[in-house]
This record gives C-alpha cells, sequence and structure tokens, in this order.
C-alpha cells in the first residue's frame, strides 16, 4: 500500500504545474467552468503500486452535489507520446511527471483557459465520441449529447438545444430501449424533462449556483464558459 505522504507529494507536484486547477482530494484536482467541473484524477490501477492520470468532466446541474460528483459525463486517460496509457510508479513519479503533464495540457487545453467557448466544449465533447468505449455504449454515447444539451442550454443556445435533442433521439432509435432506461428511465419523460429545460432556464441556472455554494466546490478555481 502506498503512504498518503507520498501521494500528498504527488498531487501537490501535479498542482505546481496545473495552478489553474485546485486540489479537491488527494487524488483530485479540479476547475469550474460553467455548468461543468473539468479536471485531472489519479487512478490508483489494481494490482500495481502505479497510477494514471485521468481527463474528467462532470455536470453541475443535477439535484445535489453528491449527484453530480457521482458519475463524469466522460473519462478520457491521458496517453503518452507513444499514444500508450501511462503507468507511473508512485515511487518513481518525478520521472515521467513532465511527459505526463505536457500530454495533459496537450489533451486537456481547457485546464489552462480562463474562459471555454462554446464552440471549444464541443469540440471536447465531440472527440469522446471517437474512444472505443464510447462507442460501444449507448449510455456514454446518451451522456455525452446530456452535456452537449446543457452547455447550450447555459449559453442561451436554444436552437443548437432543439439541434442536439435531434441527435439524441435519433440515438435512441437506433438501439433497444432497454439498453437506455435502465440508466434514463422512460426515454420519452426523460425527452420531455430536458425539452422543458428550454423554458425554465432560471431553475437550471439557479441548481448550478446552489451547488457551486457545496463548501468545497466553492474554493475550487474557475473560469467561464460563453459563447
Amino acid at each position: 500500500m502506498i503512504e498518503n505522504s507520498i501521494k500528498r507529494e504527488i498531487i501537490n507536484d501535479w498542482a505546481e504545474n496545473f495552478p489553474e486547477l485546485s486540489i479537491y482530494s488527494q487524488n483530485k484536482l479540479y476547475k469550474i467552468c460553467g455548468p461543468f467541473v473539468f479536471g485531472v484524477e489519479l487512478l490508483s490501477l489494481p494490482r500495481s503500486e502505479d497510477y494514471r492520470p485521468i481527463f474528467v468532466c462532470y455536470p453541475l446541474w443535477k439535484s445535489d452535489i453528491k449527484l453530480c460528483l457521482d458519475e463524469p459525463i466522460f473519462m478520457e486517460e491521458i496517453r503518452n507520446k507513444k499514444g500508450f496509457q501511462f503507468n507511473i510508479p508512485y515511487k518513481n513519479h518525478k520521472t515521467f511527471l513532465q511527459e505526463a503533464v505536457e500530454c495533459t495540457k496537450k489533451q486537456a487545453v481547457v485546464f489552462t483557459k480562463k474562459s471555454v467557448t462554446f464552440t471549444e466544449l464541443l469540440d471536447i465533447i465531440d472527440k469522446q465520441f471517437s474512444q472505443t468505449l464510447i462507442k460501444s455504449s449507448p449510455v456514454g454515447q446518451a451522456k455525452l449529447f446530456e452535456g452537449k444539451f446543457y452547455g447550450a442550454l447555459y449559453v442561451n443556445e436554444l436552437n443548437k438545444c432543439s439541434e442536439i435533442l435531434e441527435e439524441l433521439s435519433t440515438l435512441i432509435g437506433n438501439y433497444d430501449l432497454k439498453f437506455l432506461e435502465w440508466k434514463f428511465g422512460d426515454l420519452n419523460v426523460w425527452l420531455e424533462h430536458l425539452q422543458m429545460q428550454k423554458t425554465n432556464q432560471e431553475f437550471f441556472f439557479n441548481q448550478i449556483k446552489k451547488n457551486k455554494e457545496d463548501k468545497k466546490i466553492s474554493k475550487l478555481n474557475s473560469s467561464e464558459l460563453r459563447l
């Protein structure tokens, strides 16, 4: 088992290289960007003494902050310069830190931006559709469309919201409903709920505001999502 002192040293090393991010826990660095939390998580690998940096994105529009952080919209493993996943030894991590930081900044450009445009957000999310696990997961794809929808809602791009809902409906039509309903419940009800958000933006923004006031979340660095 890796000592907590080593994990603290490692997260501090990462924080020094990403001043835009805030330490959220022993293995997590986050920042707020509009209705999202973006960050890096240092995932301990099973049956080893290695860790792997992961680019993550969470929502801020769910009914409480625990639900928001229970499950990411996406997780993207940081790849090294040869295109492979990192397996970084806890006890020798400085040997790999510089390359891992460089690759993270290249893959997760959102970390270094004081504001993120809606177009840049779409690029980040659309990139996830090419991930192998997402290609075979209707739930993973639906979560990405949901993220795009709420991003569009945040910047008041209502026409784009309607376009995304049409794409989501097409996705739903391509799968047996059971592959999605275990996660989202009745799909017609879910789609109607999303549609209603377009005419109830005040509730949407109030929920985000409430979640941002959480004791730990309120201490995170933040940037804005804009058109």
